[in-house]
C-alpha cells in the first residue's frame, strides 16, 4: 500500500508524539508503534500500487503549494469504527489541496473527493474501554491547538514499517 501524507510543523507533531508515548506508557495502546517509521499525519490519498509517473508529478504540485495552516478543534470516531481521532477544521484551502492530489491518481485513489475527511489518527484497533481512555487521556493533555502542515511524503506502508519514499517541505 501506498499513501500521500501531510506531516505537521516539529511543535505540532511533537505534541501528538508526546500523547502516543504517554498511551503507550499507560499500557492503554501500542498502536503508533506497531510499525517503525509511523509519524503523526494527515492521509491525502492511498493507493494499492504505485504509478512511476506521480513522484514528477507530485514534485510539480508541491513546487507551487506552501504550508498550510491547521486548526485543531475535534476529536472524534467513524461510525462503528475502533479509532479514535483529531480533526482538522476542513478549511477550503486544505480541501482544494486534497482535490490536487486526488487529480494526480484519481482511478487508484481510495479516498474519493467525496469520501475524504481530513483526520489524524491518534489510535485505531481499541476495544470500548480502550476508546475511554484514549478520548480521556486526549481530553486531559490537549486544548484546541493550531499548527502547520509542513511536509508532503510518498510512503509505502508495509506490514511492519512505514517507508518515506519521498519527502517534500512546503
Amino acid at each position: 500500500m501506498y499513501a500521500i501524507v501531510g506531516y505537521f510543523d516539529e511543535i505540532t507533531e511533537s505534541k501528538l508524539v508526546t500523547l502516543w508515548e504517554e498511551l503507550w506508557e499507560r499500557a492503554i495502546t501500542d498502536y503508533p508503534f506497531r510499525r517503525m517509521g509511523h509519524r503523526p499525519h494527515l492521509t491525502f490519498s492511498s493507493f494499492p500500487e504505485l504509478n512511476p509517473d506521480l513522484l514528477q508529478k507530485l514534485e510539480r504540485l508541491v513546487n507551487f503549494s506552501e504550508a498550510l495552516p491547521l486548526r485543531f478543534l475535534l476529536f472524534g470516531s467513524f461510525i462503528k469504527s475502533n479509532s479514535f481521532l483529531l480533526l482538522p477544521d476542513p478549511s477550503s484551502m486544505l480541501t482544494e489541496f486534497q482535490r490536487e492530489i486526488y487529480a494526480l491518481q484519481a482511478a487508484s485513489s481510495i479516498y474519493t473527493l467525496e469520501n475524504w475527511i481530513p483526520h489524524m489518527t491518534i489510535a485505531n484497533h481499541l476495544n470500548p474501554g480502550q476508546q475511554s481512555a484514549v478520548q480521556h487521556l486526549a481530553q486531559q493533555r490537549l486544548d484546541p491547538f493550531s499548527g502547520t502542515l509542513s511536509k508532503i511524503a510518498l510512503i509505502q506502508i508495509t506490514e511492519h514499517a512505514v517507508i518515506e519514499l519521498q519527502v517534500y517541505s512546503l
